[in-house]
């Protein structure tokens, strides 16, 4: 047996009322009662048939859409995870070069604070050193000048 579509069916009423005797001056017809009852009949026998079919349409939409939306929500929290990661990790680098400047600074200044330590010594050193020498230099005088002196002693 053929199946029949409500299209069917209504195309079929369309027709027996289009073939239908009219009546003159009045823009109404004659049709088959019985012929027109037939139809709605099978109207309402399918009708169960094409709601079941509109519903698991419907059903098969509102999955669809919910797929679609799981995994729209999906690609957007893992675009926000991804973002994140990046921020952090910006935020990461940032505060590795920031502590790796500071360091930097630090041991500059550290460096600078030696140098500065270490010029000081040596100045201390040298200063230390120019005053000993010349103690021995004004002893090694002395020392000459005495001996000079008792010669002249000696000669007189």
């Amino acid at each position: 047996m053929e199946k029949v579509e409500i299209e069917d069916v209504l195309k079929e009423m369309e027709e027996a009322i289009t073939g239908a005797s009219r009546i003159p001056l009045s823009g109404k017809v004659l049709v088959d009662g019985d012929a027109l009852l037939e139809c709605i009949d099978k109207i309402y026998a399918m009708m169960p048939e094409e709601i079941k079919q509109a519903q698991q349409v419907l059903e098969q939409s509102d999955k669809l859409k919910e797929s679609i939306e799981n995994n729209g929500q999906k690609i957007l929290e893992d675009a926000k995870k991804q973002a994140a990661r990046m921020v952090e990790e910006t935020e990461i680098v940032q505060q590795a070069r920031m502590e790796a400047e500071e360091i930097t600074n630090q041991a500059v200044a550290s460096a600078n604070a030696l140098g500065q330590q270490v010029k000081t010594y040596a100045e201390d050193v040298l200063h230390q050193l120019e005053i000993n020498v010349e103690r021995a230099l004004h002893t090694i005088k002395k020392s000459r000048e005495d001996m000079t002196g008792q010669r002249d002693y000696s000669q007189q």
